[in-house]
């Protein structure tokens, strides 16, 4: 395999990951190999690569980013003029379906992540994060998941207080406050509300002299009063109980991951020109920094905002309107900060304001026009790290009044 190329297909498990060898004719270079995903393991296998490699043979290795799993063995194979490669999944997949792949096992999708490198011939190999970058996406990442098992279990909280609860939103709003929250932990069913006196759940503390007040323990008992079943089994009781547990555990858990990344962002990156755009909180600028590393990796701003995610496609089928929908594709973490980041810059930023009002005054829907704004965020984002400058609000303005004036020309 002298002065010859050897393309490298990795499946990574949790406690192995599998190996297959192409020629760059799509041949088996060598036998597949298996090896243990651990210290060990790597060894191992940068001891083999340095043996084929030896020859003169140029080697690109794929893997696909799967969970944490791949981190271990990516960090090994760094340097020694390896060409690596880390895949996107959805990416593989698709390739497997347009070879018509139905079987699936590790030994037969390390060979298909051969083939979709040797074919597809992926541009620049991935690069590593810097250590600081890389501590803040692994941040944001899990503070993402924290958020969503939050809302999933607000979700179930919610199902449940409806079934129990019927009327509870009149009584006690619409949001699952702090002060409900601790009082269902104390007290998870009408029986055990009514049990407790109004002036104890009133005095329930909830934070350094929050309570819930004698108003709200009033509500309380009224609807537990109302429910159509006072006495609750066991297991209900139960869920709702943790369910209120875990809703308080993860604001707490949340509000020191951000206290966390705060802290961390201001040491790596003190007054960074992003933090100067009004409507990106210190969250959002870390998540911001973290997914997309080195921002000239991007010809314009086009090829970032579809990296993003953050473009409409066009949906129809048959003789039904066409309608437009926001792309499934796309870096998620960076499509979610934007786009719950454009609430923040509605209020906070005038530029993204007026554009939003704009876009409202021609009955543009609020899901269209709240897409629109985090695009535009978007946008804004790259300028100011392309040109590394805080962010002017008359330059702003200028660039949006402009916009404005090319699409009605």
């Amino acid at each position: 395999m002298k002065n010859s190329e050897c393309y490298i297909g990795i499946d990574i498990a949790n406690a192995k990951f599998d190996v297959a060898f192409l020629t760059g004719e799509g041949r088996p270079a060598r036998t597949a190999t298996s090896h243990s995903n651990d210290p060990q393991g790597w060894t191992e296998f940068r001891q083999l690569l340095a043996g084929i490699a030896s020859g003169g043979t140029r080697l690109v290795c794929g893997m696909e980013a799967t969970s944490n799993m791949h981190k271990g063995l990516e960090d090994a194979l760094r340097g020694d003029g390896r060409e690596l490669h880390i895949l996107n999944p959805r990416a593989v997949r698709y390739f497997a379906k347009a070879l018509l792949k139905d079987s699936k096992t590790d030994r037969i999708d390390s060979q298909l992540i051969a083939q979709y490198v040797l074919h597809l011939r992926p541009r620049t190999a991935s690069a590593p994060l810097p250590c600081g970058l890389e501590e803040l996406r692994e941040g944001t990442r899990i503070r993402r998941r924290f958020i969503e098992q939050r809302t999933q279990a607000k979700n179930h909280l919610h199902a449940l207080l409806r079934r129990h609860f019927p009327g509870y939103q009149k009584l006690l709003g619409h949001e699952l406050s702090k002060r409900l929250l601790v009082c269902l932990s104390h007290a998870p069913s009408p029986q055990r509300i009514l049990a407790t006196p109004q002036h104890e759940l009133a005095a329930f503390s909830y934070g350094r002299g929050h309570h819930p007040g004698a108003s709200f323990a009033q509500n309380l008992h009224l609807l537990a009063a109302q429910a159509p079943h006072p006495c609750l089994g066991p297991v209900t009781e139960m869920l709702i109980k943790t369910a209120a547990d875990q809703i308080l555990s993860l604001e707490a858990t949340i509000a020191e991951v951000d206290q966390a990344i705060e802290q961390r962002l201001l040491q790596l990156f003190p007054d960074h020109p992003l933090s100067t755009i009004p409507g990106l909180g210190s969250v959002s600028v870390a998540s911001i920094l973290a997914e997309v590393a080195d921002v000239h990796r991007f010809a314009d701003k086009n090829h970032f905002i579809g990296y993003c995610g953050l473009y409409p496609i066009v949906w129809e089928s048959g003789d039904a309107h066409h309608r437009y929908r926001m792309t499934f594709k796309g870096n998620r973490m960076l499509k979610m900060t934007f786009l719950l980041a454009s609430a923040s810059a509605r209020q906070y930023n005038p530029a993204i304001a007026a554009f939003y009002a704009r876009l409202r005054d021609r009955n543009k829907s609020t899901k269209a026009a709240g897409g629109a704004i985090a695009r535009k965020l978007a946008e804004i984002a790259f300028t100011v790290l392309s040109r590394n400058e805080p962010w002017s609000e008359q330059k702003a303005m200028a660039g949006i009044q402009k916009a404005q004036l090319m699409s009605v020309g």
